[in-house]
C-alpha cells in the first residue's frame, strides 16, 4: 500500500506513524509486521519499506529503497474552480488529482454559491488537502496537486503577471469554437504546445460578462464544451480529461514514450520485490 506523510524521509530511517495513519495501516488495512510499505511526502519519488515494529499506538516502517519515478502530467493543468458547495469541491478535487491536474485554486466570482468566512478557511484547506493526498495514495502521484488560497477572480486577473507563459482559457456559452478544436486546429500549425494551461472553470450561473471580459483583457481564450450545459464540476473533470487526450497523457505524443516509461517502471519495480 501507498501512504502519504508530512516528514522528512530518507534511506535507512525508521519512521513513526501514529494516529489515523496508524489506525488506517493496522485496524483497516490490518497489515503486520514484515509487510511492505511505500510512503511519500509529496516532496518527489516513494520510499519501500518494511514494517519493523507495531505497538498498541504506533507502528514503525524501516525505508529500504528510494524510487524517484514521477506519475506527473506531461503538461502542466491549472485549474480555477469557482468555489462550490460540499461534495462537488470534493469531487473535483479528488478526481482532478487522479486525472492529472498540476494545481486547483479556489475562486470567488460574482455568482458563486459558497463564501467562505476567515475562520472557516483552514479547517476547509486542511480537509481539501487530506482530499488530494488520498486521491495521490490511490493514483499513484509522489508530488499532489498545489492547493492554494481562495481568491476573487479579479484579485486573481489583478496579481496575474503578464509574462507568464501559462496559456489562459475560459468556457463561454457565446465562444465560437470548441475546446478540441482550439486545441487540434489552432494550435497545430508548426506552434510549440504550450507546457502549461490554466483553465477557469465559472459556477453554475456561469461567469458575468464583466468577468468574461476581464479574462480576455488578461489573454484569455474563450471556448465551448458543446451545446449542453454542464454542472461545474463535470465542466472542470471535462476540461481536463480532454486536454489529457488531445495534448496530454493520453495524446499520441505521450503514447510514443511510454512503452519505454512502462519497461523503466517494471524494471524499477522489479529490483523493489
Amino acid at each position: 500500500m501507498r501512504r502519504y506523510v508530512n516528514q522528512p524521509l530518507a534511506i535507512g530511517a525508521d519512521i513513526i506513524l501514529e494516529d489515523e495513519d496508524y489506525n488506517y495501516i493496522v485496524r483497516v488495512l490490518r497489515h503486520r509486521e514484515g509487510d511492505s510499505i511505500v510512503l511519500f511526502n509529496g516532496e518527489g519519488g516513494e520510499y519501500h519499506g518494511i514494517i519493523i515494529e507495531i505497538t498498541k499506538r504506533h507502528l514503525t516502517v524501516r525505508l529500504k529503497k528510494y524510487n524517484p519515478i514521477n506519475r506527473g502530467s506531461r503538461i502542466k493543468i491549472n485549474i480555477l474552480q469557482s468555489l462550490v458547495k460540499g461534495e462537488k469541491m470534493d469531487f473535483v478535487l479528488q478526481k482532478g488529482s487522479e486525472l492529472g491536474m498540476h494545481s486547483i485554486t479556489p475562486i470567488v466570482t460574482e455568482r458563486s454559491v459558497l463564501h467562505l468566512k476567515k475562520e472557516q478557511l483552514p479547517k476547509r484547506l486542511e480537509r481539501w488537502h487530506q482530499i488530494i493526498t488520498a486521491a495521490c495514495e490511490q493514483c499513484g502521484l509522489n508530488i499532489p496537486p498545489q492547493l492554494h488560497e481562495p481568491i476573487a477572480l479579479k484579485e486573481w486577473i489583478e496579481n496575474r503577471h503578464s509574462e507568464e507563459e501559462s496559456l489562459l482559457i475560459t468556457l463561454s456559452p457565446t465562444a465560437e469554437q470548441s475546446l478540441g478544436n482550439f486545441l487540434s486546429h489552432d494550435l497545430e500549425d508548426g506552434e510549440t504546445m504550450p507546457a502549461s494551461i490554466t483553465f477557469i472553470i465559472g459556477p453554475e450561473g456561469g461567469l458575468s460578462d464583466e468577468e468574461i471580459e476581464l479574462l480576455q483583457k488578461a489573454g484569455a481564450h474563450s471556448v465551448t464544451l458543446g451545446p449542453r450545459i454542464l454542472r461545474t464540476e463535470t465542466a472542470a473533470l471535462s476540461v481536463i480529461s480532454t486536454l489529457q487526450g488531445i495534448i496530454g497523457d493520453w495524446s499520441e505524443a505521450a503514447e510514443r514514450t511510454i512503452e519505454i516509461e512502462n519497461d523503466e517502471y517494471l524494471q524499477t519495480h522489479e529490483e523493489f520485490d
